[in-house]
């Protein structure tokens, strides 16, 4: 395996310095072949150099760490974000811009081993071994993280997508493509609009053309369309004749 290139972002400079202490024992994975204080430091080097991984502190003068992470995930979303900061409340913020790992300050060698670990497994191998705990999605310009066990249903509107639990309906920026990619087992993709919890389903109901309705558990007993293409694999599922 080549050496991975890292940038480091951090804007105070002794920070910078222990981080490159703690990152020596991994020399033979992972070379630090940039450092920036600013976000748009980090910028203009990243425009020069294909890093592969981002060490991002997110509080820094000007912009915000969150901000070039956010312009990463849109432009370059092969580079890999570790953030790394004093702050808990940027977890979900983290989240949403799929980063590797989320660091807090100070941080111990053995917490940055277990970063490496997951730097050197392909991106299919992280997703696999990290299913979706919960799912952040919007309420009020708040970020509502949504528990995947309260998830009965999630639908794609136009170009919305609702996660529906018992009693309300919250939008998350996930398409539905990563969402069905990343959530655990006893999910399931009916149609190319909803994907169910196969354990909220009440009922399974024919339709027309050969589809069939899945009435959920919900407090509106809403209905899930499965089209014909996934019919075999909901009467598989629920050994249906």
């Amino acid at each position: 395996m080549s050496l991975l290139k890292a940038l480091i972002v951090e804007d105070e400079a002794p920070a910078r310095m222990e981080l490159r202490y703690l990152l020596e024992p991994h020399q033979s994975l992972l070379q630090i072949v940039g450092e920036a204080a600013t976000v748009a430091e980090a910028r203009a080097l990243i425009g020069a150099i294909d890093y592969d991984v981002v060490f991002l502190d997110v509080s820094m003068p000007g912009e915000s760490g969150m901000t070039l992470a956010a312009e990463l995930k849109e432009k370059q979303p092969q580079v890999k974000i570790v953030f790394i900061t004093a702050y808990e409340e940027h977890a979900i913020d983290a989240f949403l811009v799929h980063a590797t790992d989320y660091l807090l300050k100070p941080v111990s060698a053995e917490r940055l081993t277990e970063t490496i670990n997951r730097l050197k497994r392909p991106d299919d191998d992280q997703e696999a071994a990290a299913p979706l705990q919960w799912v952040p999605c919007d309420q009020n310009g708040h970020t509502v993280p949504v528990p995947v066990g309260d998830i009965v249903y999630i639908t794609a509107e136009q170009d919305s997508i609702f996660v529906a639990t018992y009693e309300a309906r919250l939008a998350t920026r996930f398409t539905l493509g990563e969402l069905d990619n990343r959530l655990p087992e006893g999910f399931i993709r009916t149609h190319r609009s909803f994907i169910a919890q196969l354990r909220y389903v009440r009922e399974i109901m024919p339709y027309f053309n050969g589809t069939y309705l899945l009435k959920m558990k919900d407090k509106q007993q809403s209905e899930v369309l499965v089209s014909r293409a996934n019919v075999r694999r909901i009467k598989e599922v629920f050994h249906l004749n």
